[in-house]
């Protein structure tokens, strides 16, 4: 009976043992990667440029979830909601966004407004100039991590909804059937001291994005779309990612996306009707720069609300072989 239950003492302080350090891991994972980095980039433009804002000529929603090392209690999981639209008779759109990363004891969270003005180049190409302003919440409650030999100075401290500014700006020149876009989402870095004597800190970064897509067409019910996006954050390597979809009669869409040295992905996706489109995705991990050690996936769920926009004819395309899926309007990078 004594070893008996020595032995659940010494499998529960290992079971709690890798659970603390799974918790660190986290703690430690989301430090230095500040910004969620969705696979379905396309479907949530507006976080990574303020230029996008208005680019569906509807009333646009975007719902998405990711959640990573699937199967793990208190991985890390991430909420969006993206909503924007262009301003009725003007050239003007505005847009919002949040978000939410929760990980175990940490949670990071960020809110913006987003304002863009499009330029009509000439018949066939727009350049949209965008502007973003909001806040990070940061919160930390190490202390709640239940540790099997008392406390730990690594797991005494916590940080209290520590709120810091952001601001960013981007660009995003369209055309029927490409587009290419830089943008600086947060302008500002920022840090975040932990109050304990280690100096230990949380830093938000400088961030800088170039995205780039093209539209293929192979028939009139076949289409290839391929899309890049390259991430340059201050202190770490460039990140980037190839996404090849195929498309057929705009309602189906199958393929994949690779980011070298990280993750490889599958993506599947269904235009329900004119206004309602899913996305899913799973992930793999990919190469030992990942470290996402478990598979993690993606859903959104994307809205458009054409009824209560105007039709504005400085807005379209006007060359007639500008054909589009919004009947000759901005063409949206979500149709890429």
């Amino acid at each position: 009976m004594t070893l008996k239950r020595y032995g659940i003492s010494i499998v529960e302080r290992t079971r709690r043992c890798i659970a603390a350090a799974t918790m660190l891991f986290i703690v430690l994972s989301l430090s230095a990667q500040q910004n969620p980095y969705f696979t379905q980039h396309a479907n949530n433009p507006l976080l990574i440029n303020p230029a996008f804002a208005g680019g569906r000529n509807s009333l646009a929603v975007d719902i998405a979830t990711r959640q990573q090392w699937v199967g793990v209690d208190g991985a890390p999981m991430t909420f969006m909601l993206n909503t924007h639209a262009p301003i009725n008779e003007t050239m003007m759109s505005v847009g919002a966004s949040f978000y939410s990363d929760i990980a175990g004891p940490v949670m990071a969270n960020h809110a913006s407004l987003a304002y863009s003005y499009l330029l009509k180049i000439n018949h066939s190409h727009f350049l949209s100039l965008g502007i973003n302003g909001g806040i990070n919440s940061y919160r930390v409650k190490l202390s709640d991590i239940k540790l099997n030999d008392g406390s730990d100075p690594n797991f005494a401290s916590d940080i209290e909804n520590e709120i810091t500014p952001s601001f960013g700006a981007g660009l995003m020149l369209y055309s029927p059937l490409y587009y290419i876009g830089f943008s600086i989402p947060r302008i500002l870095a920022s840090e975040i001291e932990y109050p304990d004597a280690a100096g230990r800190q949380f830093r938000y970064n400088q961030i800088y994005y170039m995205s780039a897509g093209a539209n293929i067409g192979i028939s009139d019910y076949h289409s290839a779309k391929l899309a890049t996006l390259f991430r340059f954050e201050e202190g770490m390597e460039m990140v980037y990612d190839i996404t090849a979809l195929y498309n057929y009669d705009g309602m189906l869409t199958a393929g994949g996306s690779i980011r070298p040295g990280y993750a490889a992905s599958l993506i599947l996706g269904a235009q329900v009707n004119e206004n309602i489109g899913i996305t899913y995705s799973y992930d793999f991990p990919l190469g030992s720069k990942s470290v996402n050690l478990f598979n993690f996936q993606e859903l959104t769920l994307s809205i458009d609300i054409h009824s209560i926009i105007s039709p504005n004819v400085d807005r379209e395309f006007s060359s007639p072989k500008a054909k589009s899926r919004d009947n000759g309007n901005t063409r949206s990078i979500r149709y890429f």
